[in-house]
């Protein structure tokens, strides 16, 4: 089970880190890919829906601290 979700956060990491760009579209797939590898553990739902609500939020709205690009502030924010 756990093993699951290692593959899947570290799948969903590798998007972003990937990704040329970082634009809403692709902070909502990330969303999508995080709440299947967590749902898939058996994380409460509303649990998921929360972290990915605030994952999202925080993602579109706050902008990164200097010295910090906008993919390393959404794997923090992500951890």
């Amino acid at each position: 089970m756990l093993d699951s979700l290692k593959t899947g956060l570290r799948a969903a990491l590798k998007k972003i880190v990937n990704s040329s760009a970082i634009d809403e579209a692709l902070i909502k797939e990330l969303s999508k890919d995080i709440q299947r590898a967590l749902l898939q553990s058996d994380v409460n739902v509303k649990l998921v829906f929360q972290i990915t609500k605030n994952l999202e939020e925080r993602s579109l709205n706050e902008t990164p601290p200097p010295g910090l690009s906008r993919k390393d502030h959404i794997v923090k924010i992500l951890y």
